[in-house]
C-alpha cells in the first residue's frame, strides 16, 4: 500500500512577528529622527517647531556696497545741510550768550568772533582787517589791564606796571594846575600845538599850548606835541611841520610829535578827499620831516584811521598812539600809547580829559 504525502503546517506567528518587527523599526527611526532635529536645533539649526526661514550662514567675504553718481551727490547735499544746519545753531547760540552777558554792543560781539580780524566801523558799516601774521603782535594781555578807583588805568603783571599814565590836553580844558596834575601821578603829556581847518586850510594855533608846555616840564612832566592836520598835499606837511618844530625849540618841549589822523563827518572836510594811497604818503612823509629834525613821530588814530585812511602796512615802522574806548587795548600789534577814555577827570583840570595807558619801554621801536 503507497503513504499520501503529509501537508506541511502554516505558522500562525509570522505575520505579527513581521509586523511587529517593522513597527519596532519605523518607531527607532522616527525617534532618531527627532533627536537629530532637536540637536540641530540647538545649535541654530532647522527646527520642526519653528516656522521662521532658516537663516542664512553670515559670509566671510566683505560686503561691497556701491553708489551711483546721483547717490554720492545727494549724500554729499545732505551731510553739507546738516553740517550748515549744525553750524547755525552753533553761531545763534554764542550770539545768544553774548547778547545775554552784560548787555555788549554789536561791535563787542563781531571781534569775539573773529578774533582773526580787527573789526571796526565806519562810514556806515562794519569792516574786518585781517591780522597780519608777520607783523610783531602787541605782548599785553586783556587780562592784565588795572583801572584804579580815580579811572586811571595801568597795565600790570603782579611783579611790576609796565606802563604810565599820560594825558593829552588843548585849549578845551583851559587853564590847568600842573602841580596838582604831577601829584595825581601823570608823567607825561601830548599838548595840542595846534590844527588845520577842514574848509579853509588855515592853520591855527593853540592858545594854550605855550602855558601848557611850561607847566608840564616845571612839574617834571614829559611834554611832547601834537597837530590836527587836514594837509592835502607835502608843502602842507611842511607848514605844519614847520610850526610844531619852531614851538618845541622855542619852549623846550621834550616828548615826541604826532601828526592827527581823522575822519571828519563833515562833507566839505578837505582832508577826506585823500585817497588811502595819498594820505599814507604823506603821513610817511611827515613822519620822516619830524625824524629828521631830531624828534621821535608818532600816528594817532583808531582802527578806522589806522588801516582805512591809511595802509597800515606801510606805517608799521612808526609809533602808533591808538584811540580805543574799552577797558583793554584791542589793537592788535605793538604800539606806544593808548587812548583809552576821553571823560577822564584829573586833578588840576576842570572837565573831561583824554587818558592813555603809555608803555614802558615802548613796544615798538
Amino acid at each position: 500500500m503507497t503513504e499520501k504525502k503529509k501537508k506541511k503546517r502554516k505558522n500562525p506567528l509570522t505575520p505579527a512577528l513581521v509586523v511587529l518587527t517593522v513597527s519596532l523599526l519605523l518607531t527607532i527611526v522616527i525617534c532618531f529622527v527627532l533627536v537629530l532635529l532637536v540637536f540641530s536645533t540647538g545649535k541654530g539649526g532647522l527646527s520642526l517647531f519653528n516656522k521662521e526661514e532658516p537663516s542664512e550662514v553670515a559670509s566671510e567675504e566683505p560686503v561691497v556696497v556701491t553708489y551711483s553718481q546721483a547717490e554720492v551727490e545727494e549724500l554729499l547735499e545732505n551731510a553739507r545741510e546738516e553740517g550748515a544746519n549744525a553750524k547755525e545753531t552753533e553761531i545763534k547760540e554764542y550770539i545768544r550768550s553774548e547778547a545775554e552777558s552784560n548787555n555788549p554792543s554789536f561791535s563787542t560781539v563781531l571781534r569775539k568772533m573773529y578774533p582773526e580780524c580787527v573789526v571796526y566801523s565806519g562810514d556806515g558799516r562794519f569792516y574786518f582787517e585781517p591780522i597780519d601774521e608777520n607783523i610783531p603782535k602787541s605782548k599785553y594781555a586783556r587780562e592784565n589791564y588795572v583801572t584804579e578807583e580815580t579811572g586811571f588805568r595801568y597795565y600790570d603783571e603782579g611783579t611790576e606796571r609796565k606802563t604810565t599814565l599820560c594825558i593829552d590836553v588843548s585849549s578845551h580844558q583851559g587853564a590847568i594846575d600842573w602841580p596838582k596834575v604831577a601829584e595825581a601821578g601823570v608823567t607825561a603829556t601830548m599838548i595840542r600845538a595846534g590844527y588845520r581847518g577842514y574848509g579853509s586850510g588855515k592853520m591855527v594855533e593853540d592858545e594854550k599850548v605855550h602855558a601848557n608846555i611850561a607847566g608840564a616840564r616845571a612839574n617834571n612832566i614829559e611834554a611832547g606835541l601834537y597837530y590836527f592836520s587836514q594837509a592835502v598835499n607835502e608843502t602842507e606837511i611842511d607848514e605844519e611841520v614847520a610850526a610844531l618844530l619852531d614851538i618845541a625849540r622855542a619852549d623846550g618841549a621834550n616828548g615826541p610829535i604826532a601828526i592827527d589822523v581823522e575822519k571828519l563827518d563833515a562833507d566839505t572836510a578837505r582832508g577826506n578827499a585823500l585817497s588811502q594811497e595819498e594820505r599814507t604818503h604823506l603821513i610817511i612823509y611827515f613822519c620822516e620831516q619830524v625824524k629828521q629834525a631830531g624828534f621821535e613821530p608818532v600816528i594817532y588814530g583808531n582802527a578806522y584811521s589806522l588801516f582805512h585812511m591809511l595802509k597800515y602796512d606801510d606805517i608799521k615802522q612808526y609809533k602808533v598812539w591808538y584811540a580805543f574806548y574799552s577797558d583793554f587795548n584791542y589793537f592788535p600789534y605793538n604800539c606806544y600809547m593808548w587812548q583809552y577814555s576821553s571823560t577822564g577827570k584829573v586833578p588840576g583840570i576842570t572837565g573831561d580829559v583824554d587818558l592813555n595807558v603809555r608803555y614802558i619801554p615802548p613796544a615798538q621801536g
